[in-house]
């Protein structure tokens, strides 16, 4: 086996384990992480656009549909029985997060990217703060 095979089953384990030992609330963590790397990816095809480079928008595509199924997962996960006011309100983040985009998808809207990937590390960073409330609490 080689060693690029050898790292690569070394960070399937790792993430899985990552993944297996994480609170719900770090798995939010981890999924807002997760879209705002699919989106940096998107972007760097647009940016090679704008370099006369070949962007691969068939990759590009595929990353936006990544990132575009985290938010969608998180917005099913939302469980409206508790703190139902704050669940609705992040149901419509979700969904302005999934039209804004499906809009940057259609016209490779590098704008648009960057504010979602701003919005996601906000509520990332309000993730990790709870996160961190609670382990003081503890």
């Amino acid at each position: 086996m080689s060693i690029h095979n050898n790292l690569k089953t070394a960070n399937k384990k790792f993430l899985k384990n990552m993944v297996e030992s994480a609170s719900p609330m770090q798995l939010i963590i981890i999924l807002y992480e997760g879209a705002q790397q699919w989106l940096h990816m998107a972007k760097q095809e647009i940016q090679k656009n704008k370099e006369a480079e070949l962007p691969n928008w068939s990759n590009f595509s595929q990353y936006m549909d990544m990132a575009l199924q985290i938010i969608s997962h998180l917005q099913e996960s939302l469980d409206h029985n508790q703190a139902e006011e704050v669940a609705e309100r992040l149901f419509a983040l979700y969904d302005f997060i999934k039209r804004t985009l499906s809009s940057a998808n259609a016209y490779k809207k590098e704008e648009d990217i960057d504010n979602v990937v701003k919005l996601l590390k906000d509520m990332k960073s309000y993730w990790q703060d709870a996160v961190h409330s609670r382990k003081t609490e503890s």
